[in-house]
């Protein structure tokens, strides 16, 4: 009996010391992240950069921006890639109205969490880890799925090549934007139930923190608001313009506001607030130009 019992124990044992080997390896390998030598220049946020700006051709540039990413996993991005002071000297960060909404939340604290907070999860601290296993309830269970599926990807892949790390990418070549599209992403970011909805506590927090990181790190730090459609932008509610206009004033954030860029129809994708292949390249030479001149 002792024998089966001892049997029993090492039989579920194993597995758990296997996942805290892997979880250990892991976490040291993801904060053992190195940039790239000849890059001074970063771009983080979330899909908006992602598609907005090609690094290919800004000179001494990365892209670091990822879907559905949210300013506490770019906080602690952006921390990771601080550890070299003297080699990042600027971030241009993504910041739109749809960033002040309180809809960013489900992907740090909600249904959502599951699918986009696994590929943070060994950057994060043990706090905001914990956090996160706490918060999610419905999908517990995808959740730790999808760790698992990251502890291993994490543990076989050179870390430059994992998710979290970020890249340009954008596959729409033939686009438009759709006016039915426009209004379901319109209604998604800023209404529930026809009412707006409030600003994001954690996503502002947050915001704050990756402004203060840059401060004491003497790396200047510049906001980018994407193209929108006018549509898009028509639907925006005037409490998120408002907000955002003060924010930026409130903390003397430099902006390069390309939210009204005029351009053609093809330049978007169906939602109207992101840029398609071609409206990247015709953003990207325009902030080639306009920071190039110094305007």
């Amino acid at each position: 009996m002792k024998r089966f019992i001892i049997k029993l124990i090492l039989f579920f044992a194993f597995p758990l010391v296997l996942l805290l080997v892997g979880y250990v390896i892991a976490v040291k390998k993801v904060n053992g992240y190195q940039p790239e030598k000849n890059v001074s220049i970063c771009f983080i946020g979330d899909s908006h950069i992602q598609k907005a700006i090609d690094d290919k051709l800004v000179p001494n540039s990365k892209n670091h921006g990822l879907s559905a990413e949210q300013y506490l996993h770019s906080y602690y991005k952006i921390k990771l890639l601080l550890r070299n002071k003297q080699q990042l000297k600027k971030i241009y960060l993504g910041f739109s109205y749809h960033n002040l909404s309180a809809y960013s939340d489900e992907f740090t604290i909600g249904e959502k969490t599951a699918f986009v907070g696994s590929k943070y999860f060994f950057l994060l601290p043990k706090k905001e880890q914990f956090n996160m296993l706490k918060s999610v309830e419905e999908n517990r269970n995808t959740l730790l799925k999808n760790l698992v599926k990251e502890l291993i990807n994490t543990n076989l892949h050179k870390t430059e090549n994992l998710e979290f790390i970020g890249l340009y990418q954008n596959k729409f070549k033939n686009s438009t934007a759709d006016l039915k599209s426009i209004n379901k992403r319109i209604c998604q970011h800023f209404y529930n139930n026809n009412k707006i909805i409030s600003f994001s506590k954690k996503n502002i927090y947050y915001l704050k923190k990756i402004i203060e990181i840059c401060k004491k790190n003497n790396v200047e730090i510049e906001m980018i608001n994407s193209p929108l459609h006018p549509v898009y932008k028509s639907k925006i509610p005037k409490e998120y313009i408002n907000f955002y206009t003060d924010f930026c004033k409130e903390n003397k954030l430099k902006v390069l506001d390309f939210s009204d860029m005029k351009l053609s129809e093809d330049c978007y994708i169906f939602d109207g607030d992101h840029v398609s292949l071609k409206g990247s390249k015709v953003l990207t030479n325009h902030f080639i130009e306009v920071t190039r001149s110094g305007n």
